[in-house]
């Protein structure tokens, strides 16, 4: 399951599709420009993201993804086959087609870069948004769910209180901007 367009996302997903019988998920948002059929937009950074995405893209590799084939593509409360019936949540805001991944029979999360965990283990709304209130809903929407464990896109898991701590990053987001910079992973929170 491909939780968002970003290469460090997609980056081996059409190798591992060669490996056998592998069907690659991905949301429909964000399929063409998995796909690489369209672009997909530039974060709206605010001031104190651009030089943590200016260091972030210098340690890019120059060759370009190979783009991955998607055999599903994915809506908003699709049942998957695996993880006892996992749910794709569509988490908009990181990039048009994000998608997390719940599986209410563990009480687990899959958050992709809708939510991240500072290194200190915070946990903050992502960084790199291209829609920073859509961003923010989609935090507060995750935060509502029954939780035990939380794994995000970057950071390590959380496998204690992952509901309060998500709740808690909900409460913290300013409405305007999604996030503020109190809860960045350089000055968590």
């Amino acid at each position: 399951m491909l939780t968002h367009f970003h290469a460090d996302h997609i980056g081996a997903a059409a190798e591992i599709a060669g490996w056998g019988e592998v069907e690659v998920l991905a949301h429909r948002d964000d399929a063409p420009l998995i796909r690489a059929q369209a672009a997909g937009p530039a974060p709206d950074l605010a001031d104190w993201e651009k030089p943590i995405y200016d260091q972030v893209m210098s340690q890019l590799p120059p060759e370009p993804v190979m783009p991955p084939r998607i055999d599903r593509e994915l809506e908003d409360g699709d049942t998957l086959s695996f993880g006892d019936s996992a749910v794709a949540v569509a988490v908009p805001g990181h990039t048009p087609g994000s998608v997390a991944l719940y599986l209410p029979r563990h009480r687990v999360l899959f958050t992709g870069d809708a939510v991240a965990r500072s290194p200190a283990g915070h946990v903050m709304c992502g960084v790199f948004n291209v829609n920073r209130a859509q961003a923010a809903a989609s935090l507060q929407r995750l935060a509502s769910f029954d939780i035990e464990v939380a794994c995000f896109g970057h950071g390590e898991p959380l496998t204690d209180g992952a509901a309060a701590g998500l709740q808690a990053a909900a409460h913290r987001l300013p409405a305007d901007t999604g996030q503020h910079p109190r809860d960045t992973p350089e000055n968590p929170a």
